[in-house]
């Protein structure tokens, strides 16, 4: 048996010596590939038991070049570049890794309200230039006078409601998909997302990528929010229209941004558009990572994928319902 990493070099970094000894102690060989194209992929991977991805797109043409493959597996808690629906048809377990980083992008959403808020980059760049002017900018507000509304109340969001009581936030949230006793013992207030639109004055978003939340933020949102809104983003780009963001902070409609990802990205280009005003900030898709999420990370897809392999159904097989396996 066989398990193949579609693109190695997709996040920098990465060590994957948990995952060989998992593998090899499990009698599978573990190969690593740097996959460029839809291609490549199938030519270098079409044996593949186990397909292992990173950001590389998973179509259904590649898995119908896949010979024996049994799961397709995403580093990651998010798996958008899978086409699930087209797996499914085809018999294959898709599985991610669900858990292993709540705490870290938890903790960068907390970071980059903070941050944004306080000023922190700003007055940093100032300080450089040698401007040392304690008023510049725009006048904070305390924590506690403000409504942060999660858009989306999963895992993270609920974990970043914890580290975000201690502030003294009045809280509200948005999800359709979870009952309000759930928010309410998280210390939030559930809503819809037009009143969170209107009362929030940090909009933290933390849906997964779907055709309903695709430029979930864009002009039209934007305009129902308060005027010198902060939005943070650290789910998945697409979720915001970047070009209607941009424009919005321009025009001061959003008083700051601060973007763990973007549409497009990643960015490679130095001054970018995204950083004219001095109100956007925004950190390279990072907010997952520390040495123990890697860790479990990389733990958790080998021993996923060994199971799989073995004929086992582990609990974070994505499509487990759609493939009738409860």
């Amino acid at each position: 048996m066989k398990a193949i990493v579609v693109d190695k070099n997709s996040a920098d970094g990465l060590d994957y010596s948990i995952q060989k000894k998992i593998f090899e102690e499990n009698g599978i060989e573990f190969v690593l590939e740097d996959c460029q194209t839809e291609d490549e992929i199938i030519e270098k991977c079409k044996d593949a038991d186990a397909l292992l991805v990173i950001y590389r797109q998973i179509t259904p043409r590649i898995m119908d070049a896949l010979e024996h493959c049994k799961v397709i597996l995403r580093y990651g808690i998010g798996y958008d570049v899978i086409d699930v629906k087209a797996a499914t048809e085809r018999g294959i377990k898709v599985c991610n890794s669900p858990v292993h980083c709540l705490d870290e992008v938890a903790t960068h959403t907390i970071a980059m309200i903070l941050a944004m808020e306080r000023q922190l980059v700003f007055y940093n760049d100032l300080v450089k230039r040698g401007q040392w002017l304690a008023n510049a900018g725009f006048k904070p507000h305390r924590l506690s006078s403000q409504t942060l509304g999660f858009v989306g109340f999963g895992h993270i969001a609920r974990r970043a409601a914890e580290f975000a009581k201690g502030f003294g936030f009045r809280m509200i949230a948005y999800d359709p998909f979870l009952p309000e006793e759930v928010v309410k013992a998280s210390g939030a207030e559930k809503v819809e997302l037009d009143q969170l639109f209107a009362e929030a004055d940090i909009v933290s978003l933390h849906t997964p990528l779907m055709d309903s939340t695709f430029h979930l933020i864009d002009k039209e949102a934007i305009t129902k929010m308060k005027d010198g809104v902060m939005i943070v983003n650290t789910s998945r780009g697409p979720i915001i229209a970047i070009d209607d963001l941009m424009e919005a902070v321009k025009e001061g409609k959003v008083k700051s941004a601060a973007l763990d990802v973007v549409e497009g990205e990643p960015i490679t280009v130095a001054n970018h558009p995204l950083f004219e005003t001095g109100r956007i900030i925004c950190s390279p898709h990072a907010a997952y990572n520390s040495v123990e999420a890697e860790q479990q990370m990389m733990e958790v897809l080998a021993q996923t994928a060994t199971d799989v392999l073995n004929g086992k159904n582990p609990a974070n097989i994505v499509n487990k319902k759609e493939l009738g396996l409860v």
